[in-house]
């Protein structure tokens, strides 16, 4: 957990949060040490003990503080959209934009929140639940609002919010292609075009 605040504590709290998500992305967590992680912040490594713990700590601290962004884009007012749709559209485009800015720490959230303990495993699972459980309701409302409720909606739900989380694998901002491969997985799962990709025309 972070420690005590000292001058200039959240400024260097999010640089040392951004530059651990980077270089645990790159070398893998178990592979980087405190005194790299350190140099690469371009600090002591007593003064990193003085925020965090240990690499733990630091893990913790950037997948949390990720989640509770997520948490609040996904939390849209539905009054802001025109309909159901639309708020679901609104909802899909904020998380793709978020994906889009925290490629690394999306990775560490997949592959490396097992090497925390487990209380803190629950905590950030049970922020995952909560962020499924609103996206769930948008995409059952936008089905409803169509005349298209299903026994399928809530696994529906699921395959598509795990579409999305695995976009930071493969999307790039550069072109069509990419954007049509959105669209294809967006088919399969029964929704729209512009649903998935969101920021672009009704298609």
């Amino acid at each position: 957990m972070p420690r005590r605040r000292a001058t200039g504590y959240d400024s260097k709290l999010v640089h040392i949060r951004d530059t651990a998500a980077a270089l645990f992305a790159r070398d893998g967590f178990s592979r980087t040490s405190m005194a790299e992680l350190a140099n690469a912040c371009g600090v002591s490594k007593a003064l990193l003990y003085h925020y965090f713990d240990g690499k733990e700590a630091i893990l913790f601290d950037i997948l949390r503080a990720y989640l509770d962004d997520l948490e609040e884009v996904i939390r849209i007012d539905r009054a802001q959209s025109a309909s159901a749709r639309d708020h679901l559209r609104a909802l899909i485009g904020a998380l793709l934009a978020q994906y889009r800015q925290a490629g690394n720490t999306h990775k560490l959230l997949t592959f490396d929140l097992s090497v925390l303990p487990q209380a803190q495993q629950d905590e950030l699972r049970q922020t995952e639940r909560r962020i499924m459980a609103c996206f769930e309701a948008a995409l059952v409302d936008a089905a409803a609002e169509a005349g298209r409720i299903t026994p399928l909606d809530g696994p529906r739900a699921m395959m598509l919010f795990g579409t999305l989380n695995w976009t930071y694998t493969w999307f790039r901002e550069d072109g069509a292609a990419r954007a049509d491969a959105a669209k294809g997985k967006a088919r399969s799962l029964g929704v729209s075009d512009g649903a998935v990709v969101g920021l672009h025309n009704d298609g």
